[in-house]
Parts: C-alpha cells; sequence; structure tokens
C-alpha cells in the first residue's frame, strides 16, 4: 500500500477483471497453508493455533486440506509441542534470532504444501469454517491473486457501514482495507487532517467507507494479518520484500506488487478475529515508531524523486506538529514522555538516521 493519484475504487468482484486476461483459469484449491509468524507472543500463537484447529473440518476424502507452518522468530516459542501435538504434521521452524516477518514468512512460504498461502498474525483467531469460504473465492474468482477475510474486532463486532473511527482508535472495518498510498493521502494523514477530522471524505474514499462490508468486492491493499494469496503468484512476485524489517509495510508492497498477476479480493464470508497493535505494543512506542515510518520511506522509493523529498517535508513537519500539540492533549494511550521520544527519533529518521532496530541481523548460522 505508487505515487500517483489513488484512482477510482476497483470495480465490484462479480465484473469482468482485466487480470482474468492475464491468465486466471478455473481450477478448484486442493489444500490451503495457514502461515504464523512468532514474536514474542507465544500465548496468541498457541490460541490462534487452537482456533485454527477447532475451524478446520476433519481429514477426509473430498476434503479440502488445510496445513500449517508455525515460524518462531527468536525463539520464544515455548509451546512448541503443545503446538504439534494439536496440529499433528504441523512444521515448526526456530529462527534463533529475530529475522523480521517478511523473511520468516517466505521461509513458510518455501515449505508450504498449499496451492493457497493464508498469512495470519497470531493475534487472530478463526470464526467458523473460513478455509471452505476462501478456496470458494479462489474458485469463483480466477482472477484473484489474493483473497482477504472480513477482519471482525476481539469481541467478534464488525460494522458493516458508519463514519470511520480515529486513527488512534481504529476498529477493524477502518483499518483493514485502503487504497495504496499516494502523497496526497500522506499529507492529509501526517499534517493531522486525519485526526481532526476522521471521517473526512479523503480518508473515506482511501478506506472504502461507501462499500458495504457485506459484500465481495475488489480492493488496491488489505492488511496482511489475515491474507490469502496464491502460492504460483506469491511465487511469480518473488513473495515478501525482506527488506522491510523487523515488520510494517511489507504487506503494502506486497499488495502493490500483487496487482501485475492478479486482483485481490475482499471476501467477508470467511472471518477472523484481530486484536491489532499487539507487536507495536511489545516493542514500544518510543521503538515502533520510527520503525515504521522508516519503513514507509523504503515503500515509498517507488515515488518519484520530487514525491519522495515532499514526504520526508512532510513526516518531519508532521512530526513537529506532534511535538507541539502534545502539551495539549488531555488523554494519550502512552506517557508524553514516550511519545516525546517517538516524535524525535521519527524526526531523525526523516533526516535520515536509520533506527538499529530496523537494521537486519545476520543469517542464522547454518
Amino acid at each position: 500500500m505508487s505515487g500517483g493519484s489513488a484512482g477510482a475504487c476497483p470495480r465490484s468482484a462479480a465484473s469482468q477483471s482485466p487480470a482474468r486476461e492475464r491468465g486466471g483459469t478455473e481450477k478448484s484449491v486442493r489444500e490451503i497453508t495457514a502461515v504464523l509468524v512468532a514474536w514474542r507472543d507465544a500465548g496468541e500463537t498457541e490460541s490462534a493455533v487452537a482456533s485454527l484447529v477447532a475451524a478446520r473440518k476433519p481429514p477426509g476424502a473430498g476434503t479440502l486440506e488445510v496445513s500449517l507452518v508455525v515460524v518462531d522468530n527468536g525463539g520464544g516459542l515455548a509451546g512448541r509441542d503443545r503446538i504439534e501435538s494439536a496440529w499433528p504434521g504441523a512444521t515448526v521452524l526456530v529462527n534463533r534470532v529475530n529475522r523480521g516477518l517478511a523473511a520468516a514468512a517466505n521461509q513458510a512460504a518455501g515449505l508450504a504444501g498449499g496451492d493457497v498461502l493464508l498469512f495470519l498474525n497470531p493475534d487472530t483467531r478463526a470464526e467458523g469454517d473460513p478455509f471452505s469460504e476462501i478456496a470458494r473465492a479462489f474458485e469463483a474468482h480466477p482472477e484473484a491473486a489474493a483473497v482477504a477475510p472480513r477482519l471482525l474486532d476481539a469481541e467478534g463486532k464488525g460494522r458493516a457501514t458508519g463514519a470511520l473511527a480515529p486513527p488512534d482508535r481504529e476498529d477493524q472495518r477502518t483499518f483493514q482495507l485502503r487504497h495504496l498510498p499516494t502523497l496526497r493521502s500522506d499529507a492529509r494523514n501526517l499534517l493531522l487532517l486525519d485526526h481532526l477530522f476522521p471521517d473526512n471524505a479523503g480518508r473515506r474514499n482511501e478506506r472504502y467507507a461507501a462499500r458495504d462490508r457485506e459484500t465481495p468486492f475488489e480492493v488496491e491493499q488489505a492488511a496482511a494479518a489475515a491474507l490469502a494469496v496464491r502460492r504460483d503468484a506469491f511465487r511469480k512476485i518473488g513473495g515478501f520484500d525482506e527488506r522491510f524489517f523487523p515488520a510494517w509495510f511489507e504487506d503494502v508492497d506486497l499488495c502493490a506488487r500483487l496487482s501485475a498477476v492478479g486482483t485481490i479480493l475482499y471476501w467477508p464470508d470467511a472471518r477472523f478475529r484481530h486484536r491489532g497493535r499487539t507487536s507495536s505494543e511489545t516493542l514500544g512506542y518510543a521503538a515502533f515508531l520510527p520503525i515504521y515510518y522508516r519503513n514507509a520511506l523504503r515503500y515509498r522509493d517507488r515515488y518519484t524523486v520530487s514525491a519522495r523529498w515532499a514526504y520526508r517535508i512532510l513526516l518531519a513537519a508532521g512530526m513537529v506538529l506532534r511535538l507541539i500539540a502534545l502539551p495539549f492533549r488531555r488523554s494519550l494511550p502512552r506517557s508524553r514522555g514516550e511519545a516525546a521520544k517517538a516524535y524525535l527519533r521519527t524526526l531523525a529518521v526523516a533526516s535520515g538516521w536509520t533506527p538499529s532496530a530496523s537494521r537486519r541481523p545476520p543469517p542464522d548460522p547454518a
């Protein structure tokens, strides 16, 4: 999630798509491989696996196969035996260091047997049987390179219509689906217009707010908290870009590149609950924010030179505005000291500084 105009909303998924002309063919989905990458969240990962176990149908003749690959980034997954016991045949990989979400997901994809890869965050929980619906979406829409299940809030709630939530309190309807970033949307967010007027027309267009969340439709970008991708499409574009370390914006970049091989289809009959913000909370805001914006800058390498510089100026201006407003904000989800540190570090990122936590470690020794 090009520097150009986002354009009009994509056509209905039921309409003819140019992607169908790029070689989509009718074929059934044989197997879905669920991919989970764990980092300092063993409890969340075990709960996510338990929900997948409950969701899949017992293996049998004519039943859709569902397999599982879990990657432990950093060796903190104490419940490996419990995962293998709950899901016999699951593949569990252990990286001695945190290789980053993109690299670990690519590792898992390399071992996956499914013709569809279902990337899931550990803080997701399956609702009902999402696997059959994902398979049905791909089979009904051969032009689709990816299918985005509907994300519900952690309590299982989800609004189909209505006003957008503010940026610091986004619900899953506001968060999940977006047009790819543009300099115009960047300016609106960084200069706090989205914070002051969260339901403004530009943000509503960016987040597909006018579309009914009970109906399938094509999107430019869907959050990879739950995203199913055809394995051949994933391999064709080279998987996740591992330079987006340790996380954030790797899914935006993936969606932008997937548009070359097919469409991304939102499919509301496949559902997952999602809490969100777990990795950023574990990392801490002062560490998270500069890494997030360092990767935002990396994504915008595809902008023109002038647009890249404009983004850096907007980023610096946005952090200065936040520092000025900080003493006057009545309530904050974190301390003012931590927020100030995050804004100052991000201001340094706009000037060219690279946070140490965003530098990729060497590969695991053999």
